[in-house]
């Protein structure tokens, strides 16, 4: 691919990462809605759900459709929810733009990663370079959230992301038609490499990863709320807390792209939890805002690597079936997202926000064990 082509598939990843500064969110919802933060979590999960439905479909039935020829349907999708989102009446019916909105983001990212993952001997350099560019979309989403729902609220702004990512999608179909139409299906596969098969060989590796991201998910969540709460700041300074975490992501995706060319997946990403532990016990023990913060930096550089070395290395155990290998990493990266944002909502309700640090720990030590126990 030339640097023309990789930059059009790679920018509609990108766009997702605008519909997801959920840590700005949440506030204007419970607000809105007269949620709990339960409730108010919920609505991540239920988001996280649609994504979940929709890659299950896309591993079985990726390698058949072509990854090119979903991202403007499902990045349409994904927009025309987001606005309706902003005109929801009820919380009801908030939930179901939600579950649209995960879908369509969802389908996105997964037929981006799928393309990246079928780049052969570079794909470790494509997926670095994609994840990469996402996380720098992420700091820039929470800082333009911030100013956007400050001053019109949540519903302007996930119009108005709407609004841009149907005008994307439109210019995206359109100058990739010759692109589309000149794809092929792979050859039929083989019983051995079925999607059964395929989850027997990465299970361990999906395991990990939906730890990493649900850990990635729980901070670009609530770090907003905990920095309001534990150090009694302004919506300006504590709207940049998820970008803090957001910069140590892209650090840590640019780094591992290159530690990539000399250690393991496995290696580096038993060594992420490791710092990613360390970090969250500094947040949660810092009694000074620009410490927590400094920390959440390094907490951002733990985890960054989940998505483009557990793809790597999903797909090196799988490489006949890199469409639905790349595709379950992406699954189980939602599931964990949504599932550990839900649960740190109840916890933190009843235990306070200095909670986090705990139940943050546990999941990376799941993450830890599930990375040790698959060979190499």
């Amino acid at each position: 691919m030339n640097w023309r082509q990789v930059t059009l598939r790679i920018l509609p990843m990108s766009m997702v990462a605008w519909a997801r500064p959920f840590s700005l969110v949440l506030p204007g919802l419970i607000s809105t809605f007269g949620l709990s933060l339960d409730e108010a979590g919920f609505t991540v999960t239920v988001l996280e759900i649609g994504g979940v439905s929709a890659m299950l479909i896309l591993g079985w039935t990726i390698d058949r459709w072509g990854a090119l020829r979903l991202i403007s349907l499902a990045l349409t999708l994904a927009s025309i929810a987001l606005i309706a989102s902003a005109f929801s009446p009820t919380y009801e019916v908030l939930l179901l733009t939600f579950f649209l909105i995960g879908t369509g983001s969802a389908a996105t990212a997964c037929s981006v990663n799928a393309l990246m993952a079928a780049t052969g001997d570079r794909r470790a350099f494509y997926l670095g370079l994609t994840h990469a560019l996402f996380g720098l979309s992420s700091i820039a989403a929470p800082v333009a959230a911030g100013i956007i729902i400050g001053t019109s609220g949540w519903q302007k702004y996930y119009a108005l992301i709407g609004l841009i990512g149907l005008m994307f999608s439109v210019a995206f179909h359109v100058t990739t038609r010759e692109a589309r139409k000149t794809w092929m299906p792979p050859a039929p596969l083989v019983r051995s490499e079925g999607v059964v098969d395929v989850l027997k060989d990465i299970g361990p590796v999906c395991v990990g990863v939906s730890a990493v991201v649900g850990v990635q998910g729980v901070f670009n969540s609530w770090s907003y709320l905990d920095a309001v709460s534990r150090y009694q700041i302004g919506h300006a300074s504590a709207a940049l807390a998820p970008a803090y975490v957001w910069v140590g992501i892209l650090v840590g995706r640019t780094i591992y792209t290159f530690l990539g060319r000399e250690f393991q997946p496995k290696q580096l990403l038993i060594g992420s939890c490791v710092v990613a532990a360390f970090a969250t016990h500094f947040v949660g023990l810092a009694s000074e805002f620009w410490v927590a913060m400094c920390s959440l930096v390094v907490l951002g550089i733990g985890v960054g690597g989940a998505y483009q070395l557990g793809t790597a290395w999903a797909v090196e155990l799988s490489p006949r079936r890199i469409g639905a290998a790349s595709t379950f990493v992406m699954v189980s990266a939602a599931m964990g997202s949504g599932i550990c944002t839900w649960v740190t909502g109840i916890v933190v309700e009843s235990q306070g926000f200095e909670a986090i640090r705990w139940v943050v720990s546990v999941v990376l030590v799941v993450g830890m064990l599930s990375f040790s126990t698959r060979r190499v």
